[in-house]
């Protein structure tokens, strides 16, 4: 054996090629005895070719002159294109030295001179045998990372495929709930999700269906991609366990198959004609129940695996639009309900409240009944708490119908100087009970606006009711109008105890009252404000509060003034005198 330059002892196959039979046995005899190596020699070129191919030497020691055919440099080269890896040492005399260098620079290993030193000889066999299995060591670390680096490589695109899949799939569920929220309809939601559902698998057809409430079936409500007379989604339907919908409503989880499906295949009535390849259906599941089905039909080659988990994560997003929609729905009819019944209950009360109203005025007649103090009393009660009834109907009537848009205004160009005005003279007896003024400051040159007399007035009374309630004795109420960017601003201010800020927000709220003993010794529906408001909109303005704790309360809102009147009220002959209001009431110019 030979010895590492580590001191590592080190065996190998070793090829002595020498034209000199008793040097090749002194080279044989001596590796011999160093033991565990494999040597075979040959006197020749052509003779050490033909075993470099079988013996596959880890080492050639060759003579550097070996015959006239083949010189031990043409041997090496010869040996270094088989395998460049094979480490040459050349044997030479003290002549050839120079052409022994000229090899290595050529790519011998090494080379020693004759006669040798054997020991020397061995120590340069185990650096050979060292740096070829170095080499062979090293090529298989450089396969191994080469190996490494394309599965990496590969994984690398894979991940990369994987991220854009996910980002496109992100994206387009992104945009799909845009498209969705679009529209808190059922009967849109279903259209969009069941086009896009073919559209994101490239399906032929979809159906989207919904489980019925009444007949346990499952009925289309959207489709796409279907021809014909019999592809009406009300003709489209599916009970529990039938078909391949069946099977995934049953079981919650998707169902693909591919090749030719038929209609019968599916279990559903239609479509009929001919068959489609392929079809995909995943279960619409929210809050652990299942709410209908998505199927996609038709698709060359059919659906594949990522087809499937897109759907599906797809439909889990789906399921809960729809349901949110479901419950949008039931809340309208909720509300239709009961506006209906508020409605129909209030109109019905009024009837009846007429007859009681009508009853009482007869009794306060002196020409036909003659009342004692407290009788007048008694009676003086019942008619001030029926009319507030009826106020409180017809407050509940208003904002059902404003709630239903259905609160009736005809517009017309009507003077709001007018309106407010007779609103004030309407509210004289109210002024004189509480020992209150009201200041009227109306712009004289203000534009006509188009407006519901009616309801306008109904906000006035509501706004200068309010401040007559919360202004102690003998503070002024002030209505101001003024005209600014083509509107009237008209605002109602008291000197009462003020609106904390953290109670602003609920102003306009229905049914709200704010938690302060004024307004609890006052009373109210709690829904005045917000008839204002809804009025108010109506006309296209709006309504707001300013107030500050010990400094009164403001109320304003804005209607819009006609445009076609809008010149006429930079005319300096346009406007009109100050109106005259009786009682104890008063304008400032």
């Amino acid at each position: 054996m030979s010895l590492s330059p580590e001191g590592v002892a080190i065996t190998g196959r070793i090829l002595v090629v020498d034209d000199e039979p008793a040097v090749a046995e002194v080279f044989r005899d001596y590796l011999a005895l160093m033991g565990g190596h494999e040597i075979e020699t040959r006197s020749s070129g052509a003779a050490a070719l033909e075993a470099f191919g079988t013996f596959e030497p880890e080492v050639v020691l060759t003579d550097l002159n070996l015959d006239r055919d083949m010189s031990g440099l043409d041997l090496m080269r010869r040996l270094k294109a088989m395998n460049p890896d094979v480490p040459v040492i050349l044997v030479t005399g003290q002549v050839s030295i120079a052409s022994a260098i000229a090899a290595l620079r050529e790519g011998a290993y090494d080379y020693i001179t004759k006669p040798c030193d054997l020991e020397e000889l061995g120590q340069l066999l185990g650096r050979a045998l060292a740096s070829r299995r170095l080499t062979e060591t090293n090529r298989t670390l450089v396969r191994e990372l080469k190996t490494a680096n394309e599965i990496l490589s590969r994984h690398e695109s894979e991940l990369r495929e994987r991220v854009q899949v996910a980002t496109w799939q992100m994206r387009t569920l992104f945009e799909l709930s845009k498209d969705i929220a679009r529209d808190l309809g059922i009967e849109f939601r279903s259209r969009v999700i069941c086009e896009k559902a073919r559209q994101i698998t490239g399906a032929a057809t979809s159906a989207l269906f919904i489980a019925g409430e009444d007949d346990g079936a499952f009925h289309a409500r959207a489709v796409s991609g279907f021809e014909g007379p019999d592809s009406e989604p009300a003709r489209l339907f599916f009970r529990a366990d039938e078909g391949l919908n069946g099977v995934v409503a049953a079981n919650q989880t998707p169902l693909r198959r591919a090749g030719p499906v038929t209609a019968e295949g599916l279990g559903l009535p239609v479509p009929a004609g001919e068959a489609r390849e392929g079809v995909l259906v995943v279960p619409l599941v929210a809050d652990a129940r299942v709410v209908g089905t998505l199927m996609v039909l038709g698709k060359a080659g059919g659906f594949t695996h990522e087809d499937e988990e897109f759907l599906a994560l797809f439909a889990s997003s789906a399921a809960i639009a729809l349901t949110n929609s479901m419950l949008y729905e039931q809340t309208l009819e909720l509300e239709r309900l009961k506006s209906d019944f508020v409605a129909v209950v209030s109109h019905e009360l009024r009837t009846p409240l007429a007859v009681v109203l009508g009853n009482l005025e007869l009794l306060g007649d002196e020409r036909f009944w003659q009342l004692n103090t407290q009788q007048s009393q008694f009676l003086k009660s019942a008619t001030t708490n029926s009319h507030r009834l009826l106020h409180l109907i017809n407050d509940i009537l208003d904002f059902s119908k404003l709630e239903n848009a259905c609160l009736p205004m005809t517009r017309s160009l009507n003077e709001l100087s007018d309106v407010i005005r007779q609103t004030a003279e309407n509210l004289d007896r109210l002024f004189e009970e509480r020992e209150l003024n009201l200041k009227l400051d109306l712009a004289p040159d203000l534009p006509l606006a188009e407006i519901d007399e009616q309801r306008i007035a109904q906000v006035m009374t509501n706004l200068i009711s309010n401040a007559i309630k919360f202004s102690p004795p003998g503070a002024p109420v002030e209505v101001t109008v003024r005209h600014a960017d083509g509107q009237a601003v008209v605002r109602v201010r008291d000197h009462g105890e003020g609106i904390r800020r953290e109670d602003m927000p609920r102003l306009f709220k229905k049914f709200s009252q704010l938690d302060s003993r004024s307004t609890r010794k006052v009373g109210g529906t709690g829904l005045g404000l917000a008839i204002c408001k809804g009025i108010v909109e109506a006309h296209g303005g709006r309504i707001w509060a300013e107030s500050e704790p010990g400094e009164g309360s403001t109320f304003a809102f804005t209607v819009p003034l006609a445009a076609d009147t809008a010149q006429a009220a930079q005319d300096p002959r346009a406007g009109g005198a100050p109106g005259f209001v009786p009682g104890m009431l008063t304008e400032e110019p």
